[in-house]
């Protein structure tokens, strides 16, 4: 390990990779001298290309996180190929934009699916090569619109106050084995699938609710994440970090 490559030796696994926050999240820790497994149910071509594409150095396996049978798989190739897994990065996130009226209980469970049993299935998966390791850091992507009383999106919302409670309920379980879970909220950030179907002017009272009124880019939250991988946030365990720019909720 050196003071410019802190995760040198390093493996970390991200879902929701091909695009947004997530491929921000591969970029920066590959940056940092992790070896990155990039995984996504979408074409991983042009983060494969910001990560030079490289296959002996980073993976970009496609990857249904909703599957138990795809994330065991995932988890025996990471431990064959890699050797261990030290960091997970549960990005991966559906968005729902219907009203409650137009919300029928198959589509709560395909958001569920993906934002809840998601990240559980990718623990459930990859914790076992973290304890062999005695070193761990997994982040759970939440979503800063669950303290937002805003119409739409019920279950997106819910989905992500969930992972809240599992991040906590989780660091509990996990922390003898040297293994830190914590969850980052972003405030509405520039990707497509945040700023998709929000009006101009939602997005301008949104901004001007944070310290620094802007909106987010990706690598505004992938920096908040790097901070919580990093070697000296062992002690931070259990935590819902805002990453929102100090955003009011009134």
């Amino acid at each position: 390990m050196t003071e410019n490559r802190p995760l040198a030796d390093r493996v970390a696994v991200v879902t929701g990779a091909a695009g947004g926050i997530g491929q921000a999240v591969c970029v920066d820790l590959a940056g940092r001298g992790a070896v990155v497994v990039a995984a996504d149910i979408r074409d991983l071509g042009e983060t494969a290309g910001l990560l030079d594409g490289d296959p002996q150095a980073h993976r970009f396996p496609l990857l249904d996180v909703t599957s138990r049978e795809e994330t065991v798989a995932l988890a025996a190739q990471v431990e064959a190929e890699l050797g261990r897994c030290d960091v997970l990065v549960n990005n991966a996130a559906r968005l729902e934009s219907v009203s409650w009226d137009e919300l029928d209980p198959a589509l709560w469970r395909e958001v569920m699916a993906v934002n809840l049993d998601g990240p559980m299935l990718m623990c459930k998966a990859f914790v076992p090569l973290m304890r062999r390791g005695g070193w761990g850091r997994i982040i759970n992507v939440s979503s800063g619109s669950v303290m937002q009383p805003i119409r739409g999106s019920v279950a997106y919302r819910a989905s992500k106050m969930g992972l809240i409670g599992f991040t906590r309920a989780l660091s509990a379980e996990l922390g003898e084995d040297g293994i830190t879970v914590n969850a980052v909220c972003p405030s509405i950030t520039d990707t497509p699938m945040a700023t998709a179907g929000l009006r101009p002017e939602h997005i301008t009272a949104m901004v001007a609710r944070q310290a620094v009124a802007r909106i987010a880019r990706p690598e505004d939250i992938s920096g908040a994440i790097a901070m919580l991988i990093s070697s000296d946030s062992g002690w931070v365990t259990g935590q819902t970090i805002l990453a929102n720019s100090g955003a009011s909720f009134l």
